[in-house]
Order: C-alpha cells, then structure tokens, then sequence
C-alpha cells in the first residue's frame, strides 16, 4: 500500500475518532447546562441547540429524551423585547403559566410548547419532528394594528393524555385535549378534543378510525355512528 494510501486511511481514522468526540462532548455540555426545572427529574436529554424559558414553571418527568431544537417556554409576560414597539409600550399581559411533562415522553427534534395557562403532557407520549403546541393566539381584532403587537386571547388549557403517538409537523391548538392512546397523522391541526384511542388526521383533524376492544382492531369511526 502506497503512503498516500496510508495518509489517507489515517487522516479518515483521525476525523472519526474526533467528530465521534465532538459528538460526546455535545451530549456532555447538554446534559450539564440543562436548567432547573420546577422538581428534580432524573435522566432527562434535551439536545442542543434549544432554548428553555422560565423552566421553574416546567415540571419534567423522569427518562425524558427531547431531540435538537426543542423550545419550552411558559410565558409570564407579553410582550417581551422582541415584540415590543420601539417608538412606545404596550399595556403588558401577565400569565401564571405552567407546563408539565411526563416521564417516558421523547421527541425526535423541534418540539415547540409555549403556555400562556397550562399545557399538561402526560407519561409515554411520543412526538415527531416539528410539532407545535401552544395554549393560546396572537390577537387578531384589529386590522389596523401589526398582529405581533396586539395582546394574546383564547387562551386555553392543552391536556395531551398518556401514550399518545404525534406525528410530523402537528399544530396542537388552545383548549384542546387528546385521548390516550391516540394517533394523529402527520401535517395535522388539531382544534377540538379527540376522544380515547383514536386515529385522526386531516386540518382541522378529524377521527378517522377508533379502537375496538371485541375485534381488538382498528375500525372506522364511521361505521361506530
């Protein structure tokens, strides 16, 4: 074998073995970064880059792995810097904001949750890539006035109950709750409830199939009306 043969071979050994460290280094500065939530969870990952506001009004469960770019906000006040006018101030909202997370629950990456109320995700929940859930709109009544500074309503508790499966890029709307076990499909709103063990797709999100217990199968939901 020649020796650039060689140089090669241990050039692409030595970048191995150092993006495989660059990689351990991340997941070490992750883990010793992660903020303070509101208890003392053990074994939690959130991936970096993210982006964690006020965690002491987030409860997190045990054995929770969020992937890259997650962002946990409980809001307590808007506007904040960013979407505060310049030229004057805005008559500021307060919140008493709160987010819980269950244990066993994962997300394969941008899992975006903001709570102006209360948005409670319970054990074994899984979510893909890019999924939205957030309790509350920016305002919309008045066309004269840029939407990003007028004040936030409809603002509604979200309750995502045990071992639900959420697919891609899901928007999970204010005053929503999903059944356990429940399905819903990838690029779905969801703006109403969904019972118990259900699959649901489509925007807005509509029940599709449900479980049943006798054929111990999924059925469709048309042929249980």
């Amino acid at each position: 074998m020649s020796l650039k043969c060689l140089t090669e071979q241990f050039i692409q050994k030595l970048a191995i073995r150092w993006c495989a460290y660059c990689q351990k280094f991340e997941e070490i500065v992750a883990q010793k970064t992660l903020p303070r939530f509101a208890n003392q969870p053990r074994n939690v990952s959130i991936e970096l880059p993210r982006r964690i506001v006020n965690p002491e009004r987030i409860v997190m469960g045990d054995d929770v792995n969020l992937g890259p770019n997650a962002l946990l906000i409980a809001v307590t006040g808007y506007p904040g810097p960013t979407m505060q006018h310049s030229d004057r101030r805005e008559r500021k909202q307060t919140f008493d904001s709160s987010i819980s997370i269950g244990s066993r629950v994962t997300s394969t990456g941008q899992l975006q949750v903001a709570a102006m109320s209360r948005i409670t995700i319970e054990d074994d929940v899984m979510f893909a890539t890019n999924v939205n859930i957030t309790d509350g709109f920016h305002g919309f009544t008045h066309i004269k006035e840029a939407y990003k500074y007028q004040e936030l309503f409809r603002i509604q508790p979200i309750t995502i109950r045990q071992g639900c499966w959420i697919g891609q890029n899901v928007v999970i709307c204010p005053g929503v709750t999903i059944g356990s076990m429940t399905i819903v499909g990838a690029n779905s709103v969801v703006t109403k409830s969904l019972p118990d063990r259900c699959i649901a797709v489509g925007s807005p999100a509509r029940v599709l199939k449900i479980w049943d217990d006798q054929q111990e199968a999924w059925v469709s939901a048309e042929r249980q009306t």
